[in-house]
């Protein structure tokens, strides 16, 4: 039975208002289409439930409010988390659970009163699915020297930053699968865990009960470790705790939330780290992005001479050093014809949504243009140059310049080199790169 089918028996269920076949086909459609996130949202007038692909919310099925609170509260009932009579405050939830097509599956849930009753949003962790490995993301040509190397460090801070769904978990997982070996102790505290890694030590956040990230940390410096991930760094005794974890001989990996790998440099300082402290003990910062991936089998070239993004575009490799924007587009691979159509003719790929062959709407992207997902990596390498930058007290808006004109692949800049490659657009790097266009 396919994904279409169960689609049908969701709607039939509808219809019959059977709460537990709804839930039962919602999750299988839902996984099955490779959604990463299920809303079940009550409009003024009728309900809905739209599902996240690849970064984009897309309605699947429309029912009445008569049957909203029931779905409601059954998942609330089956969660054993959540109060049912409790309807004035948001409650979350982590469940396991597994598809009609035998996929085990986590979900982690939160209710929101609104104005219409409760709305309820399930983040799906597809346990079915492996960690791909660091080779498999997408990290290219300079970025991906740059990643390996640090890997080899025996010591430091390399963090990942980006919002929620960018990708940077998984990133940080196939980092602990690269480095994960026999000879070394490698603890994580994660909140949730996402994944269970063999080899690994992972620990569980509880901060109910006071076992906090600042203290799974300092804890974890008496268990002999090597390597420590920590979730997340949201406040100063965390960062204090990674800094230290770093500065006496520990590889530590870890998450925060900037919009930039130059803007956590703003961040740490803002969490009263001082210059010599982040000098002493950051390696390198990674943002990532998830960016939609052109169909290829619908995809055609087109013209995007008139785009101002396209200006926007040639304007980002404006200060890039000749012979390093050399050495990158060889050392990702494109060829002289790729950097002609784009530079000179400029020319990209993009979906057409129809059947090459057939000429009716494309049966694997679904007229959508995208299939699947590609990421954007930038990577702020701290260079003995940079770090001096630090010490004599420039701004992450000078560092960051600086930066760029040494090489530096960021977000736009990655975002390019794979539009000449065919495998995004310019709509989609734009959609979440901020241009920084200049008519100087």
């Amino acid at each position: 039975m396919n994904g279409i089918d169960y689609k049908s028996k969701l709607d039939e269920a509808i219809l019959q208002s059977d709460v537990v076949k709804i839930f039962d086909n919602l999750l299988t459609v839902a996984v099955e289409a490779g959604a990463s996130d299920i809303h079940i949202e009550p409009l003024e007038n009728y309900c809905r439930i739209r599902i996240r692909i690849d970064g984009i919310l897309e309605e699947l099925v429309q029912y009445p409010k008569n049957i909203h609170e029931s779905i409601i509260s059954k998942f609330k009932i089956e969660s054993g988390q959540m109060r049912p009579d409790e309807k004035r405050v948001p409650q979350d939830a982590r469940v396991s659970s597994v598809t009609l097509t035998n996929k085990e599956i986590d979900l982690r849930a939160n209710t929101l009163p609104s104005v219409w009753w409760e709305c309820l949003v399930m983040r799906i962790v597809d346990k079915s699915k492996k960690i791909p490995k660091l080779e498999e993301l997408g990290i290219e040509g300079s970025n991906k020297n740059i990643i390996f190397r640090h890997l080899k460090y025996p010591n430091g801070i390399i963090l990942m930053t980006w919002p929620t769904g960018s990708g940077k978990t998984t990133t940080l997982y196939a980092c602990l699968d690269y480095v994960n070996k026999t000879e070394v102790n490698i603890i994580t505290y994660e909140d949730p865990v996402e994944n269970k890694m063999p080899g690994l030590n992972q620990a569980q956040i509880r901060s109910d009960i006071g076992f906090t990230f600042a203290n799974g940390l300092r804890g974890g410096l008496r268990q002999d470790p090597d390597i420590m991930m920590v979730g997340e760094i949201r406040d100063r005794e965390t960062l204090d705790m990674a800094m230290e974890s770093a500065m006496t001989g520990h590889l530590v990996f870890s998450t925060v939330h900037t919009n930039s790998s130059a803007e956590t440099i703003t961040r740490v300082y803002n969490l009263w780290a001082q210059p010599y402290m982040l000098v002493g003990t950051f390696n390198l910062v990674m943002a990532e992005r998830l960016v939609r991936r052109v169909c290829d089998h619908c995809k055609i070239q087109t013209s995007v001479k008139d785009d101002p993004q396209y200006i926007y575009a040639r304007e980002s490799f404006r200060n890039f050093d000749k012979e390093a924007l050399k050495k990158e587009i060889l050392s990702r691979g494109i060829s002289q014809q790729q950097r002609n159509d784009f530079v000179n003719n400029a020319l990209i790929y993009v979906g057409s949504g129809k059947d090459p062959i057939m000429g009716d709407k494309c049966a694997v992207c679904g007229g959508s243009w995208y299939k699947g997902r590609v990421g954007l990596f930038e990577m702020m390498d701290y260079t003995d140059e940079l770090k001096t930058l630090l010490l004599e007290g420039k701004s992450a808006f000078e560092v960051e310049s600086v930066a760029l004109q040494r090489g530096m692949i960021n977000l736009e800049r990655d975002g390019i080199f794979k539009i000449i490659k065919g495998m995004t657009t310019l709509d989609e790097v734009y959609r979440y790169v901020k241009a920084k266009f200049s008519k100087e």
